[in-house]
């Protein structure tokens, strides 16, 4: 009867699960805004104005337009004819549905979104996203360990004297660096030792481990490709990296028109830790979670000249604003192409089997 009854709840505890999520999220949402002083957060909106909001639209359309270009270019490289308008509005939809669930659904609805609007092979959609995917996070861990290198040799009395735990923050600097190189040169051996590296995984979790076996299969099938097009593959990697600073920019963008003259580069890395705490599907659009760990990094710099709240509230309207963003982009998005939410259910919970050069879907 107990076996019953906890079957009964796990049950209802997995249909229910995206609404408690969300829910709970909203409350987060409300209770933070007044920790963080409601008012005040208001007045930094108002004082962004009119200027600073529309310096924000252009800058974060940039940021798209050079991240379709990117994901067009990939498509190119593997001989698939997408278009640009396709790759543009795919972005849209997947942002959006990721800004609004718990769980990377919006990586699901770009591949089978791109696969339906220009009637290619599932395996090739998934294959471009794979390598935009990867070759984003290896992007990223490089920018981080750069900035973190810089920090630790640039003379910056600010930082140099800084103490946190009775260590100077040089220490955590450099700590920092070869934690994420090492995560850098694990990812990379994950990318090579496939097998061995799914088998351990499938010891704790089967599904997790076939997810993560199709997914570097899918990548290292595409690349592939570009062994005779090396000059095609660094076009794309370089392409990264204005998409990704004009992306951190906006949060320089915030603390500068509200009158913190912070350090760019502490702003930079705040902003790139936001990036990666949205890829742990913790809460819808990785909200609550996200500003806080920026907010974190910031205040180990500047504390206690500056009050974490009143950091975290920047990282707040930033998300906000980014988020509203999507609302219009994404919605458009969406409604224009037709594209039916309700699927996304049916495709996250669809068990996905691409084979090379195939389209078998079981």
């Amino acid at each position: 009867m107990i076996e019953k009854n906890e079957s009964s709840f796990l049950f209802w505890l997995r249909k229910y699960k995206n609404l408690i999520i969300g829910i709970t999220t909203i409350i987060l949402i409300i209770f933070m805004a007044f920790i963080v002083d409601f008012p005040r957060l208001i007045s930094k909106i108002i004082a962004i104005g009119v200027w600073g909001t529309i310096l924000f639209i252009i800058t974060y359309t940039i940021a798209f337009i050079v991240r379709a270009y990117k994901l067009k270019l990939i498509f190119k490289n593997l001989n698939l004819k997408v278009k640009y308008s396709t790759c543009y509005f795919s972005l849209g939809i997947s942002f959006v549905i990721n800004d609004l669930t718990p769980g990377k659904m919006g990586d699901i609805a770009k591949m089978f979104f791109i696969k339906d609007k220009e009637d290619i092979r599932l395996s090739d959609s998934v294959c471009s996203i794979a390598i935009e995917r990867i070759l984003d996070l290896i992007l990223l861990f490089s920018i981080s360990i750069f900035a973190l290198i810089f920090l630790y040799i640039s003379n910056i009395n600010d930082i140099n004297q800084k103490i946190l735990l009775g260590q100077s923050i040089q220490f955590y600097l450099i700590f920092g660096a070869i934690i994420i190189i090492g995560i850098l040169i694990l990812l990379i051996l994950i990318i090579y030792k496939t097998d061995f590296f799914v088998r351990i995984v499938s010891k704790v979790s089967l599904k997790l481990s076939n997810l993560i076996k199709r997914f570097l299969k899918n990548f290292k099938s595409g690349i592939r490709n570009f062994k005779s097009n090396k000059r095609g593959l660094l076009n794309i990697i370089l392409l990264g990296f204005p998409t990704w600073i004009i992306d951190a920019a906006i949060a320089i963008f915030f603390f500068y028109l509200l009158g913190y003259r912070l350090n760019i580069i502490i702003i930079i890395l705040a902003t790139l830790l936001t990036f990666f705490s949205k890829t742990f599907p913790i809460t819808p659009g990785g909200w609550i979670v996200s500003e806080n760990i920026g907010a974190l990094f910031v205040f180990i710099f500047y504390a206690p000249e500056l009050e974490f709240l009143e950091i975290l509230s920047i990282f707040i309207i930033d998300h906000s604003f980014r988020s509203a963003y999507l609302f219009f982009f994404g919605g458009y998005s969406i409604f224009h192409y037709n594209f039916k939410l309700r699927d996304l259910e049916k495709l996250n919970n669809s068990e996905i089997k691409i084979q090379n050069n195939s389209n078998n879907i079981i």
